[in-house]
């Protein structure tokens, strides 16, 4: 009785299994890179306006560090053209001098935020950010909406 051998050549198999991987991962991310490009990006743009408070002064009489009284911001979001719609429903925040708050604009595209300043020592004034996100339009932003200063 003959004896044959079939002996493969595996280690091409276990040469070709990184390959295969690679090929695979390439594919993955294109369609990763397609879908994320079919996602509607706003095209309308907006606009912001703080109404109340934009600067906030206070005199804490030193240089060390200081929490400002709380106060209110209000900010108005409109439509970015001749008719200045309100935008109901935008996401406002304001962020910056140790303090956050964010909220929605009621239906005459109004918000009213809460915050608390403060200044940290020998920081005589700071800024704080607004950002406003609604669907369908670009987002909104403005680095020095309300000024925060330390009267001395």
């Amino acid at each position: 009785m003959i004896m044959t051998s079939f002996k493969g050549n595996d280690d091409a198999q276990v040469l070709g299994l990184p390959m295969y991987l690679i090929i695979v991962m390439i594919v993955a991310v294109a369609v990763i890179a397609a879908v994320i490009f079919m996602i509607p990006q706003g095209t309308r743009m907006m606009n912001a306006q703080i109404t109340e408070n934009a600067v906030i002064a206070e005199d804490p009489g030193n240089a060390s560090a200081y929490t400002f009284s709380s106060y209110d911001v209000t900010a108005k979001v409109t439509t970015n053209d001749n008719q200045a719609n309100p935008i109901a429903g935008a996401t406002v925040t304001l962020v910056g001098s140790g303090d956050a708050n964010s909220g929605t604009t009621n239906a005459d595209g109004m918000i009213t935020l809460s915050i608390t300043p403060s200044l940290d020592e020998n920081v005589n004034e700071d800024s704080i950010k607004l950002t406003v996100k609604a669907a369908g339009y670009q987002e909104y932003t403005e680095e020095n909406a309300v000024s925060v200063y330390r009267l001395s």
